[in-house]
């Protein structure tokens, strides 16, 4: 019997790994399961969060899977096999990864042979939806016209004629994949889970699995021609306040690059330490345990590595 796999993709920022982290939490996944958790980077942030659900994670951080690791990511999942030899395996791609890509690399040689594809769910933030689109429409459509599902995220902040009008342009987009627009935190995870209006298909005879480009093909880059990546290290504590202010701070001004996503674990004044997420204009941060070390990951465009160093020296 071949292993199931689960595909959870979403642009930066969309909450692809808290949508995961609460189906595991609330027993969605009853069987064993391991994580490939992919970061566009040299840090892994998430796959601190999704330890703590007790489950096994192994972690990819030389790039996305569409751009030059897709032989490593190949060997991760044999190896995720071969060591755990679990029920499911869920994937968790970088924020920029094409699904394209990622469904490819599942109809090739021994995956597909081991492996077949059940879920792939994408999770969009409606607020942003525009802007993404219109910024970065070939890797954005890519995630949502080669889905079988669509969570919306946030869609607490909105009112909802804004949810509908998003959910009719994404329709325009993906005519077959099931939408859930509910806010999820009312909803119990194996109903999303298996909120479906198909059955699991197979590699060889869904068209769900037939990778669908936008017209514009020639247009198509790979993520790290667009995007860049680094990381620092703070050695210092800081309040959320000044860390918030910071942020604040980098939505402002035009002198750091244009960051479209930061991610971190920080130590906080106190001693504890809080993961924190940014995505343009919008800062939280929350408690995490059973860590030691601060790090901040930026994800963006024409990134001014050096004044964003400058920014988060203190102490």
């Amino acid at each position: 019997m071949k292993i199931k796999i689960d595909i959870y993709s979403g642009f930066l920022g969309a909450g692809k790994t808290f949508l995961m982290k609460k189906l595991i939490t609330e027993g969605a996944y009853e069987k064993n399961i391991a994580i490939i958790e992919n970061e566009f980077g040299e840090v892994s942030i998430d796959a601190a969060i999704l330890r703590q659900s007790s489950i096994e994670v192994k972690e990819i951080n030389s790039g996305c899977i569409c751009c030059q690791v897709t032989g490593d990511f190949k060997e991760a999942v044999l190896e995720v096999i071969e060591k755990y030899n679990p029920d499911r395996i869920i994937v968790e791609p970088s924020g920029v990864a094409k699904l394209t890509d990622i469904i490819k690399v599942f109809r090739e040689g021994k995956l597909k042979e081991k492996l077949e594809v059940d879920n792939i769910i994408t999770v969009i933030d409606p607020e942003k939806f525009d802007m993404y689109i219109n910024n970065f429409k070939n890797f954005y459509e890519d995630q949502i016209l080669n889905t079988k599902k669509i969570v919306l995220s946030r869609v607490q902040k909105l009112d909802y004629e804004k949810v509908q009008e998003v959910v009719s342009k994404i329709r325009k987009l993906n005519k077959r994949a099931v939408i859930i627009s509910e806010d999820w935190r009312k909803i119990k995870g194996k109903e999303i889970l298996n909120q479906n209006d198909y059955e699991s298909l197979n590699l060889k005879s869904s068209n769900l699995f037939k990778p669908r480009l936008s017209k514009k093909l020639e247009e198509f880059k790979k993520a790290d021609e667009v995007f860049e990546t680094f990381a620092i290290y703070p050695n210092s504590k800081i309040s959320k306040l000044e860390l918030i202010s910071k942020f604040k701070f980098i939505s402002s001004s035009k002198s750091y690059g244009d960051v479209l996503r930061a991610k971190g674990i920080i130590k906080l004044i106190d001693g504890s330490y809080g993961q924190f997420d940014f995505v343009k204009d919008e800062f939280d941060i929350r408690e995490i345990k059973d860590n030691n070390s601060s790090v901040i990951s930026f994800i963006g465009i024409k990134l001014n590595k050096e004044e964003l160093k400058g920014l988060f020296k203190w102490g």
